[in-house]
């Protein structure tokens, strides 16, 4: 019979701008009496955590190569344009923000991009229903009162 795997989880803040090298944190490691350890790389902004002897290696995205998520965009589509293709735009705008933050930039660029055009399709269908109630105002019911 197998064992159920558990994670033991701990939470650990640290200004990387202060301490730029050495041991950030350590933990000892479970079922050895080693210490595990967490070092940041200031030349590689790398965080490199080892525990056990195994290390781990975890990098934070550059912020200057985020891609445009578009929920700006996406919020003024809701107020101004199209209530649907707002929130769509919305939607994937914030599925491309939390795929950035988690490393994973194609996923960030295909859902922005998904954003921009839901955007796009909301801006348009806007203006047509703008354009078709002053169309219908002024060339159906103001002639119909002037009368």
């Amino acid at each position: 019979m197998s064992e159920v795997a558990t994670i033991d989880h701990t939470s650990v803040y640290v200004d990387v701008e202060k301490r730029k090298n050495g041991p950030v944190t350590s933990q000892p490691a479970k079922g050895q009496g080693q210490q595990g350890q967490a070092e940041f790389d200031a030349e590689t902004a790398k965080v490199i955590f080892t525990q056990g002897g195994l290390p781990i290696v975890a990098q934070q995205p550059d912020p200057k190569e985020k891609p445009k998520d578009w929920v700006n965009t996406s919020c003024a589509v809701i107020f101004l344009c199209n209530f649907v293709f707002g929130l769509l735009g919305w939607h994937y705008g914030s599925k491309s923000n939390n795929a950035w933050q988690v490393g994973d930039i194609e996923e960030a660029r295909r859902h922005g991009r998904k954003a921009l055009i839901f955007a796009i399709c909301g801006v348009i269908a806007g203006l047509c229903t703008y354009a078709l109630a002053f169309g219908l105002f002024f060339g159906v019911y103001a002639p119909a009162n002037s009368r």
